[in-house]
């Protein structure tokens, strides 16, 4: 059973990576670029003033080891007894050498413990109470120095923390924004807050511990050889010994906790990301009757993580009582050598006691350093992480010689144009190529999974083609400021969008600065303003998450309001009235006539209704055209459009005359 379960520990702790090695190289030493990045630049003079403060709060505890010296010799005086021995100590003294427990012979000639105390000329009381008294004001002195600068060591770093956190977050949150759409397809949300959230206070609680502890163990450790060299220098010779045994140590260790850090974050982003999404569509859940079900898969993603943790804790203790038995194997060494030392005259009482505590006060900043060596490798991992997310290339990128964005309509032409979403998938769209004249309308139509939401983005420049060109008037929609061609092109997902706020603010998002009069006058282009009027608050009514107070066609007219009172040049709706009945859609349409006047209109939809009342028709098929011309002439001609009018048209006189109109 014992074989079994070190068995078991011996797996937990040595884990392969779920990620490969050569992608966490990409960043180099992420941990290192982000402390030069968002401590050493902005904070460069706090931060040394604050090392240099901590190192000093390192030295406070030799004042004891001081003091210990200066009670023994100057202030207690060893006084050595008058008279015969006792039969125990002269049993002693009269054993051969070979005999006496834990001797080491010495044929070093040296003066003995009594002789030296018979040689040394006592002190008054008067001068060991002054002495006493100096020892005390020292110790006060110290103890009001360490509290105070701790005060300021922790005052400064709670500053340069809290602004750390801020600059760290507020970067990765313009990061996470300025990223394109193919970067956000591959990570989840719940992925992308973990490092917004949880991986920033990681760090920025970390930081605080490790400038604070680092800075000041370092001085300790520093201070305590030049202690121990300074009372013996053989005796530190075997203080020096047992560094080996500590790399030796770090090493095994480190790379066994870098891994399960990495892990452990890896996993815990990709259960945030699955529970967000979960949530995000809880009445999939609901309809379909999986609690239990995503019960049981949470656990199944969560015991990983526990194994992680508890992986992360075996080494972390391990590490810690593997250095603990090193330094107190070295410790008790010290002490019977130094007591050796006493007996034979080589060094007095104080000696033997200010070496035992520096060396006591040495091996404790060596293990408190080594204990930190699991959050260190927390942190490592974790900055791994933020880094690659920071240091993401951006594949939408403004030219380095843009051109003016129009201030008219534009005539948009596609030339040839592919796009790969995978270069081992068929491509979403195959050589499209067409132009639409400035201030005309576009129906994109074919069947689910032929590339019309995909050109539409391409339009938005959401993405940017693998090869061809887009162009408005002639110009490469790439040469144009990216910020400057969002204002220009409006863009309508097909899956509406509505934020938590009233009414109001959803129609005004993106045009902050709109009038009241020019919000009801895009809702009512939009057809949503007579739903809203009866409303109890009106505008004013409260949203909720993801829109739940209202349904998809409804939701669907908001976002088309949005986008006529942001009032672009170029307008690209994906399917915005695929939730709507056939009377508000006959409504939106004839409502279009005035709405979207003077703009170049790109409409993405199912329905032949919607085509009919724009200048030219788009149809696709994988990812290729295979019609393209105005409604009237494709109606005439043998093809997808005409076949999809015939299909509809028959749908609609079945199911009665108001439809079929």
């Amino acid at each position: 059973m014992m074989w079994k379960h070190a068995r078991n520990a011996w797996k937990l702790v040595n884990e392969p990576r779920i990620r490969p090695v050569d992608h966490e190289k990409i960043h180099g030493r992420p941990l290192r670029t982000l402390v030069r990045r968002y401590y050493w630049k902005p904070f460069r003079l706090r931060m040394i003033l604050t090392i240099l403060v901590s190192m000093s709060c390192g030295l406070w505890v030799f004042a004891y080891a001081w003091s210990g010296k200066v009670i023994a010799d100057d202030v207690v005086e060893v006084q050595l007894t008058k008279g015969k021995p006792s039969p125990a100590q002269e049993a002693d003294l009269t054993r051969p050498a070979s005999h006496q427990r834990f001797a080491l012979e010495d044929q070093t000639p040296h003066q003995s413990l009594d002789q030296s105390i018979a040689q040394k000329t006592g002190k008054t009381t008067s001068q060991k109470m002054r002495a006493l008294g100096w020892v005390a004001l020292v110790l006060l002195l110290s103890e009001i120095y360490r509290h105070l600068s701790w005060y300021i060591v922790v005052g400064s770093m709670v500053v340069m923390n809290q602004r750390f956190q801020f600059r760290l977050r507020q970067n990765l949150h313009d990061k996470l924004h300025s990223l394109p759409m193919s970067y956000h397809d591959h990570h989840s949300p719940g992925r992308l807050l973990t490092h917004l959230f949880s991986d920033v206070s990681t760090l920025e609680n970390s930081m605080a511990t490790f400038l604070i502890q680092i800075p000041a163990y370092g001085m300790n450790l520093l201070a305590g050889l030049a202690i121990i060299f300074y009372v013996d220098a053989k005796l530190s010779i075997l203080v020096l010994l047992s560094l080996p045994g500590y790399a030796i140590c770090y090493r095994w260790f480190h790379d066994r906790l870098g891994t399960v850090h990495e892990n452990l974050r890896e996993r815990e982003g990709t259960l945030n990301g699955h529970i967000a999404n979960r949530l995000a569509n809880f009445q999939v859940v609901k309809s379909f009757v999986r609690e239990s079900t995503e019960s049981v898969d949470f656990l199944r993603q969560s015991r990983p993580i526990i194994r992680n943790y508890l992986a992360a804790s075996v080494l972390g203790t391990g590490f810690s009582l593997v250095c603990g038995l090193i330094s107190g194997t070295c410790t008790s060494l010290l002490l019977w050598m130094g007591t050796l030392a006493v007996r034979d005259g080589q060094l007095s009482l104080g000696d033997v006691l200010m070496f035992s505590a520096a060396a006591t006060y040495l091996f404790s900043p060596i293990s408190m350093l080594t204990g930190l060596t699991s959050m260190y490798q927390r942190m490592r991992a974790v900055a791994g992480k933020v880094m690659r997310v920071l240091d993401e290339p951006n594949q939408l990128v403004d030219s380095d010689d843009p051109t003016p964005i129009p201030q008219r309509p534009s005539e948009i032409r596609m030339d040839h144009v592919t796009l790969h979403y995978d270069p081992n998938r068929p491509a979403a769209l195959n050589d499209v190529s067409f132009t639409l004249p400035a201030g005309k309308r576009l129906c994109i139509m074919g069947p689910s999974g032929s590339g019309k939401t995909t050109l539409a983005k391409l339009l938005a420049r959401l993405y940017d083609p693998s090869t061809g060109t887009i162009l408005f008037d002639s110009q490469d929609i790439r040469d144009f400021p990216l910020a400057d061609l969002r204002k220009y092109t409006g863009f309508v997902s097909q899956e509406p969008v509505v934020f938590r706020g009233t009414i109001a603010d959803n129609i005004r998002y993106g045009s902050g600065q709109a009038s009241m009069n020019n919000v009801v006058a895009a809702a009512q282009h939009a057809q949503i303003h007579e739903f809203i009027e009866r409303l109890p608050r009106r505008y004013e009514t409260i949203t909720h998450e993801r829109g739940l107070t209202l349904s998809g066609g409804q939701k669907q007219r908001v976002n088309l309001a949005r986008a006529l009172l942001y009032n672009p040049h170029v307008l690209v709706l994906d399917d915005c009235t695929s939730a709507l009945d056939a009377d508000t859609e006959a409504k939106l349409v004839r409502g279009f006539e005035q709405a979207l006047r003077d703009r170049t209109v790109v409409l993405v939809s199912h329905r032949v209704s919607i085509a009919l009342g724009c200048d030219l028709v788009l149809m696709l098929d994988k990812g290729k055209v295979v019609q393209f011309g105005p409604p009237e002439e494709l109606i005439q001609v043998d093809g997808p459009f005409g076949a999809l009018y015939r299909e509809q048209l028959s749908r609609a006189r079945a199911a009665g005359p108001v439809l079929a109109n």
